[in-house]
């Protein structure tokens, strides 16, 4: 895991296991980035779990905020640490749920110190995941960071917003272009760490094809960028570093005042060799 946590701004770059990635962390107008990145260690695939990114976005009182989100993505480190039937590995709904399982252990790990520690009381954090097994993107997400893919010059988020704001969406009572400035926008239905348990972890499974770009960022750079701008960075043809930085400048410009994290990640996945072909089956949302 890289910690950008505290950091003004902080950018990285690499590439493991045919994946290339890049990230820019930067802390806005606040006093402290409290966002927090985990990326994958070396030959952490190995055993068809996949490589698996994270981004996480603490929230609240006292010293909570600053170290919710990184106890988040420590905790992920039980995702390829906790016994798993080795029938299961490759399966991509076991997966599911066994990432699905260590999330809900992060969040009851967290509850219990905040209940321990007056400071860390009122705290909790987003987590939006991302596994790439050699066939399937697993995706594990609670609260309003998001993840995109970009696949053909579309761009689809894979995550939905656990917003006050996106159930008044659903139920119709805001029209979708008016979320990112409705005052509500920040008020989240479900979070990791907080003093409720958590009750539900969306996630779903997602071929990947060779070619695939993923955006894992937290709520200041969706907030301050419309969807076609982001569409546009992500297509330009450089290297996920660098579009991570364009990413992050172009919402710092357009006047973003939270922290903005940005995690792209390029996808040219091989199974024995040969690219994956994509399969008659295999749609797009």
């Amino acid at each position: 895991m890289i910690t950008v946590n505290g950091a003004d701004d902080r950018t990285f770059a690499s590439c493991l296991d045919g994946l290339r990635y890049g990230i820019r962390s930067h802390i806005g107008q606040r006093k402290e980035n409290q966002d927090e990145i985990r990326l994958p260690e070396p030959d952490e695939n190995r055993d068809g779990r996949g490589m698996l990114f994270a981004v996480a976005d603490g929230m609240g009182g006292h010293s909570g905020a600053s170290i919710v989100g990184r106890m988040a993505c420590d905790g992920l480190a039980a995702y390829h640490g906790r016994a798993m039937p080795e029938n299961c590995r490759n399966h991509a709904p076991a997966l599911v749920r066994h990432l699905v399982g260590t999330i809900f252990r992060i969040d009851r790990r967290i509850r219990i110190a905040g209940r321990k520690d007056p400071a860390l009381e009122e705290m909790g954090t987003t987590l939006s995941c991302l596994a790439l097994t050699d066939r399937n993107a697993v995706v594990a997400h609670v609260g309003d960071s998001r993840i995109y893919r970009l696949r053909g010059g579309r761009l689809t988020c894979l995550t939905t917003d656990h917003t006050f704001v996106q159930d008044m969406i659903f139920e119709g009572e805001v029209a979708p272009e008016k979320a990112a400035s409705h005052p509500l926008r920040h008020v989240l239905t479900r979070a990791v760490g907080t003093l409720e348990p958590l009750e539900w972890v969306d996630a779903r499974i997602d071929p990947r094809r060779p070619g695939d770009r993923y955006l894992l960022c937290t709520d200041g750079l969706y907030n301050a960028l419309e969807t076609d701008r982001i569409s546009l960075l992500l297509s330009a043809d450089n290297d996920p570093g660098g579009t991570a930085a364009h990413l992050v400048t172009a919402a710092l410009e357009n006047g973003a005042r939270d922290n903005t994290t940005a995690l792209v990640i390029d996808d040219a996945p091989t199974i024995s060799g040969e690219n994956i072909k994509k399969s008659d089956s295999d749609h797009d949302d």
